[in-house]
């Protein structure tokens, strides 16, 4: 169960509003007739370098990536993507030195294009202008509660990592599937499985689960605390880890396939409180 995502508003004037960015993928709804506009940038402000993601500009006709507000990376057509009598879906990754741009829903990107010069990006701005006002829901402020109940809730994922905070005394499971539902094959991640003390990654394939990397993890999740996790799986190297540290789990399957859903739970005894940035 997902709490009410809020509405965020933005006026005509062109002028950012500023948020943490704490994954590598950014979620949100938007309704506005034209000229939604999205930076990227290594503060709370506008920075040099910064990266620009125009969604229906040129009055509505089309859609760019900007760098350092010089000239368009990429520009493309995208007649009446956006409007202002409903909210419409996006996402836009920004990893590996690279920005990707897409509908909710569409994994291949409408515009993408590589960062000239590559910077750490720690923050994302939203606004509207050039006579549009807009509406923004970001995805990533939502609280998401599970039950005591191993039966996977399942997200689009458009990158190849999730960043997630968790608070649970045991068994945070996570599924990495190719559909909105458990596939085969599937890799599922146990964070603090075995009564906290382990974690594991299992490969299920051919109608059957093994453990291809388990470790010692006493404590690594909490009740009383969202501690931060990081999960990678660019080219079947999956990784797991506390956000901003080295991994405490990986393997690499030698036979990868691509990911675009990642399924959430808690069991065991154990109920969940999740934030995802997916």
């Amino acid at each position: 169960m997902a709490d009410e995502i809020p509405a965020l508003g933005t006026d005509e004037n062109k002028e950012y509003r500023f948020r943490q960015l704490h994954g590598k993928t950014l979620r949100f709804q938007v309704k506005a007739a034209h000229d939604c506009h999205v930076a990227f940038t290594t503060g709370a402000e506008e920075t040099d370098p910064m990266v620009e993601v125009f969604i229906g500009g040129w009055e509505g006709a089309a859609s760019a990536i900007r760098f350092k507000k010089a000239d368009d990376l990429v520009k493309v057509d995208t007649p009446d993507i956006v409007t202002e009598a409903e909210y419409r879906e996006f996402w836009i990754a920004v990893d590996h030195n690279e920005v990707r741009v897409g509908k909710g829903g569409e994994w291949e990107p409408l515009m993408q294009a590589p960062i000239p010069e590559p910077f750490e990006i720690t923050h994302y701005g939203y606004s509207t202008g050039w006579g549009a006002t807009g509406w923004w829901k970001f995805l990533n402020d939502r609280v998401l509660n599970t039950e005591d109940c191993l039966t996977y809730n399942f997200e689009p994922v458009y990158g190849d990592s999730i960043s997630f905070s968790v608070a649970c005394s045991n068994d945070a499971h996570l599924a990495l599937a190719s559909g909105p539902e458990e596939t085969t094959p599937m890799y599922e991640i146990f964070i603090g499985g075995w009564e906290n003390q382990h974690s594991a990654i299992r490969l299920n394939k051919d109608g059957k689960g093994d453990d291809m990397a388990k470790v010692e993890t006493p404590d690594v999740v909490c009740t009383e605390e969202e501690r931060k996790f990081l999960v990678s799986f660019r080219n079947g190297q999956i990784k797991v880890g506390y956000k901003d540290t080295d991994p405490f789990l990986e393997w690499t399957d030698p036979e990868p396939w691509k990911i675009t859903h990642v399924g959430y739970c808690t069991g065991w005894g154990a109920t969940g409180k999740w934030r995802l940035d997916i």
